[in-house]
This record gives structure tokens, C-alpha cells and sequence, in this order.
């Protein structure tokens, strides 16, 4: 699809689900994406504003690259300035995200309070403003759509809650260079997991 369109695969990733979000197509697992037959006669217009309402969110795609840019040096930072008390914090927010492997939703707010404090460790308040203020633009619909759906792919939660581990490990070893290293990591994968289905 990407190809006949002449765009990338992120970008028609993002308007599928934006259709999915207004309950025109569906994307049945191993078959492919379909429009909806009640809606090939439901007028356009219906639409008008949640289309306009997802055309001002924020792209998935740029909001990983963004992530990649600011959370790996905050990692890093966070490394060198962690306090004991900081560590503990991030610690309890793991352990309520692996508590919470049967409830998605859950693990997905647990995910979002980790990469907080993970922010607030690297006791930098301009770098948690902006977090803070990216953390807000991951509650978008068309983000949230997209997450869901990775996060319930058989394995994902355990791998994702497994990589989290990693970037706590190498924090509490002061290994800023890890730290970076392990971040990337796990937003890259995140990426490509958001981006990686056939089109």
C-alpha cells in the first residue's frame, strides 16, 4: 500500500488506524486490514470532526523519533544523578507493571509512569517538562490505538516489561553508556513493532 501510494509505511500505518478509530476499516490479525460494509455508504461528512480532531494528534512515528532523541540522554543523565530514593520509585512502578501482565491497560499506564521516573531521576526539570509534556501528547487516540495493539501481541508484554528491567539494571549500575544503549534499544523495538506489519 505504502508503495501505490508513494508515501511510507509509517505514515499509512497511522491513517489505517485513524480509520479504524472511526470505525470505518478493521484489521483482522494474519488477513489484512478491511473497510467496514456498513460504512462504504455513510457519508463522508459524518466524519468531519473526529477526522478533524485526529488530524491535530500528533504522528506515532514522529512522536517515537522524538522519544529516541530526548529519553535515551535522559537515561543517561539519570544514571549519573539517581538518587537511592529515585531508584526505589522506579523500582515499585516495575513491579506494579509486572503485577499487571494480564490487565494491558494497566501495564500501559505502568509503562508511562516508568519513563516519568525514570525523567525525574535525571533531576533536570526543563528535560521533565518536557517529558511531561510528550507524556500527554502518548494519550492521544491514535498513539493509544496503535500501542494497544502491539501490547496485546502474544509476548510483547513480557518482552517490553524485560527491556524496562534492563534500563532499572543499568541506572542502578551508574552505567550511563548502557543506560543510553538500553533505551534505544527498547524504543527502537517499540518502533519497529508499532510499524512492522504488512500494509
Amino acid at each position: 500500500m505504502a508503495e501505490q501510494f508513494g508515501t511510507s509505511r509509517p505514515s499509512v500505518r497511522e491513517a489505517l488506524s485513524a480509520l479504524e478509530i472511526l470505525g470505518i476499516a478493521e484489521r483482522r490479525v494474519g488477513k489484512g486490514n478491511f473497510i467496514k460494509i456498513k460504512d462504504i455508504i455513510t457519508p463522508l461528512n459524518d466524519y468531519d470532526k473526529e477526522i478533524i480532531e485526529l488530524e491535530q494528534e500528533e504522528s506515532p512515528f514522529e512522536l517515537l523519533e522524538a522519544r529516541k532523541v530526548l529519553e535515551v540522554e535522559i537515561a543517561g543523565l539519570a544514571s549519573q544523578k539517581a538518587l537511592p530514593e529515585d531508584i526505589s520509585v522506579i523500582e515499585v512502578v516495575l513491579n506494579k507493571m509486572r503485577e499487571s501482565l494480564e490487565n494491558i491497560p494497566r501495564m500501559m499506564e505502568m509503562d508511562r509512569r516508568f519513563h516519568i521516573s525514570i525523567a525525574r531521576a535525571a533531576h533536570n526539570n526543563f528535560l521533565l517538562s518536557m517529558m511531561l509534556n510528550m507524556s500527554k501528547l502518548l494519550e492521544e487516540r491514535l498513539w493509544v490505538n496503535m500501542k494497544e495493539k502491539t501490547w496485546n501481541l502474544p509476548g510483547n508484554p513480557q518482552k517490553y516489561l524485560k527491556e524496562h528491567s534492563v534500563i532499572l539494571e543499568k541506572i542502578k549500575n551508574k552505567d550511563s553508556k548502557a543506560s543510553r544503549k538500553a533505551m534505544y534499544v527498547h524504543l527502537a523495538g517499540v518502533e519497529r513493532d508499532l510499524f512492522k506489519e504488512q500494509i
